[in-house]
């Protein structure tokens, strides 16, 4: 009888096992089929950022907790990049699934945490935007909420005006007369 017993509740554990196993590796193929919708979207939500560089404008892409955190500033002004003007193109687009950077020291706590990125499928995407009034570093972090993919956190920084236009070169007149 108690073999029998230990017999289902081996059976039962392996099948969960394999279950979890199978659940997870499904959400990470998932996730690394989507890396272009992924920078895609990040990409969308910087371009209609960069339209006005006010925040109400892409808040119906944030998620719900970072929009409730963003609430008292979502009116405010951004001068300092205004100054970059629209998104002109983006390069070295990285989408990096969350759950796949490096674990560091080994702990519950941290694993809970990287099975909650990979169930919220959460990404982060980095690029250089090129803008019309220069370059910076954009980062945005992306999370699953009510089945959609919604902004967590964006980030845009290093911030640098293009070259200097050098049209024609200035015409020198030489006469020899």
């Amino acid at each position: 009888m108690p073999t029998t017993l230990f017999s289902i509740l081996g059976l039962v554990f392996s099948a969960l096992s394999l279950f979890s196993a199978s659940f997870l590796a499904n959400v990470a193929a998932d996730i690394d089929n989507r890396r272009d919708a992924y920078a895609a979207l990040a990409t969308q939500i910087t371009r209609k950022l960069a339209d006005d560089w006010k925040l109400s404008s892409i808040a119906p892409h944030y998620a719900e907790e970072a929009l409730r955190e963003l609430s008292p500033v979502l009116d405010a002004d951004a001068p300092e990049l205004r100054s970059l003007g629209p998104l002109v193109r983006a390069e070295n687009i990285q989408v990096e699934p969350h759950w796949a950077r490096p674990l560091g020291t080994l702990s519950a706590g941290k694993l809970a945490e990287r099975l909650a990125e990979l169930i919220n499928r959460s990404v982060g995407v980095q690029f250089v935007g090129k803008f019309a009034g220069g370059e910076a570093r954009v980062t945005a972090e992306l999370k699953r909420e009510g089945g959609r993919t919604k902004l967590w956190r964006l980030r845009i920084d290093g911030l640098q005006a293009p070259p200097p236009h050098r049209g024609r070169p200035d015409r020198r007149v030489v006469s020899y007369a």
